[in-house]
């Protein structure tokens, strides 16, 4: 934060120094985000009733009632309860993917459950909430203490000999097994350092509304007054708060500043010519992410075009190659009564769907681990998930498949936010600004710098070789 005045900072870093100043004025007021409680989330409902089953029988109602006293299934309805159970004691065919055996047994005459042979094994064994990343863990070639993990795609670019960093100490790789990298200290030697990849959680709404009011007013104020808030309110030092004025100035410039009553739309070419469509805002991923969604398949609908996009905390960007115009307003705007209909029509196919799907399968025991104690490789289990999402995918009341769309919908997407700024919109209480430039302006070039590592490692090779 205190790089000179006369130096220069990279987009991606000016933009990090703008939520600093949010998030450290908020912390100081003492104000904390809401906390939300995800609502009958039944994977982890199936994993439970396993778990309880292979303990002892239970009637289904006194298990219902059971259930019903923890704070997320306090409202859990009948028809989600039993079509539960229902995968469970083996309602969906499992000759088409065979972890859709049974694991319990349901007495309909009776009303009682019981688990079925294994299923304690399988509860202590594929038990538990955090996804398996399928990472390795780095153990000492001597006496096997273990001293971290590393990403699968970090070890497959590693091979015996290689020095890297983990937890301040440099590591020679002495083997590398299915499940293991065995190590030896290399002290003082140079090393490459570690990677992992993990999820970025989105701007809560509330936060980027508190973010756009503060650019608002930072914009409003004398530079003087602005200059005494960020130093008294964020802390910061004379350079930073310096940086941070001039990079809003940069912005007003160059385009236009979105704020919590403003959306910018920015539209320009790229270096290859095509059309670049930056959709600025402060609201955050969770509004970003199916605001996007939804507009680049209408736009895909419309016009024939493999519309290409991106979305950041600051907000989503879409490139139209060979298009002879860019999109006009009207287009990435949506109407507000059918905000959760497009986005929902749209998720089965996305990379989220597909990635949730998995977590909350292995939740639900569907992705069983096949050795316990020992690392299943993630592309493996991605296959295996993929395979399952095909059968569930002809089932439309499969609980994990309405599980995933509950989990993307409610707690991946804030549609209640996205809903009501289309209202703003509409009402003219947000107003949306069409800007035509010649480049990418300060806040566009951050949001178009999120378009770099996946081009760069996941676009197509210029030699014949294939990547997942």
């Amino acid at each position: 934060m205190g790089d000179s005045p006369q130096g220069v900072i990279l987009p991606k870093a000016r933009g990090d120094l703008l939520e600093t100043s949010i998030v450290v004025e908020r912390m100081l007021a003492g104000e904390i985000e809401t906390t939300v409680v995800p609502q009958n989330p039944l994977d982890v409902l199936a994993q439970q009733v396993v778990a309880m089953c292979a303990l002892q029988d239970w009637d289904v109602d006194e298990l219902g009632k059971l259930i019903r006293r923890a704070h997320p299934f306090r409202d859990l309805g009948p028809r989600a309860f039993e079509s539960t159970l229902d995968m469970l004691s083996g309602r969906y065919p499992s000759d088409e993917f065979a972890e859709l055996r049974p694991r319990i047994v349901w007495d309909r005459v009776e009303g009682r459950l019981r688990g079925r042979a294994g299923a304690q094994r399988l509860a202590v064994t594929s038990g538990g909430t955090i996804p398996d990343r399928g990472l390795f863990t780095v153990n000492l070639l001597d006496d096997g203490r273990r001293v971290g993990e590393l990403d699968e795609e970090m070890v497959y670019e590693t091979r015996p000999g290689e020095n890297f960093v983990l937890g301040a100490s440099t590591w020679r790789v002495m083997e590398v097994t299915p499940s293991q990298v065995l190590v030896a200290p290399a002290p003082g030697e140079p090393g490459k350092l570690a990677f992992w990849k993990g999820d970025m959680e989105s701007r809560p709404v509330e936060l980027g509304r508190a973010l756009g009011t503060m650019i608002r007013e930072l914009r409003a104020a004398t530079p003087a007054a602005a200059e005494k808030r960020l130093t008294e309110g964020a802390g910061f030092d004379h350079r930073a708060t310096v940086n941070l004025l001039r990079y809003l100035e940069d912005q007003a410039q160059s385009s236009a500043l979105p704020d919590d009553r403003t959306i910018v739309v920015e539209r320009f070419r790229d270096e290859l010519g095509d059309w670049r469509v930056c959709v600025l805002t402060t609201l955050g991923g969770k509004v970003h992410a199916p605001w996007g969604l939804a507009v680049a398949a209408r736009l895909r609908e419309r016009t024939g075009i493999e519309v290409q996009s991106i979305h950041t905390d600051d907000g989503f960007a879409l490139r139209f190659p060979d298009a002879e115009r860019p999109p006009n307003l009207e287009d990435v705007l949506l109407d507000p009564d059918e905000v959760t209909e497009l986005v929902t029509a749209q998720l089965h196919g996305s990379a989220l769907f597909a990635s949730r799907f998995r977590e909350n399968a292995a939740r639900a025991l569907l992705l069983p681990r096949r050795r316990p104690g020992q690392r299943t490789p993630l592309w493996m289990q991605r296959q295996k998930s993929a395979d399952l999402l095909q059968v569930a995918g002809g089932h439309a009341d499969f609980p994990i498949l309405i599980e995933t769309y509950r989990e993307c919908l409610r707690d991946v997407f804030d549609l209640p936010a996205l809903a009501e700024l289309m209202r703003g919109v509409r009402s003219r209480e947000v107003h949306a600004v069409v800007v035509d430039t010649a480049r990418a302006s300060p806040f566009a070039a951050s949001l178009l710098f999120a378009y770099i590592p996946p081009s760069l490692y996941q676009g197509p090779p210029d030699h014949a070789c294939s990547h997942e």
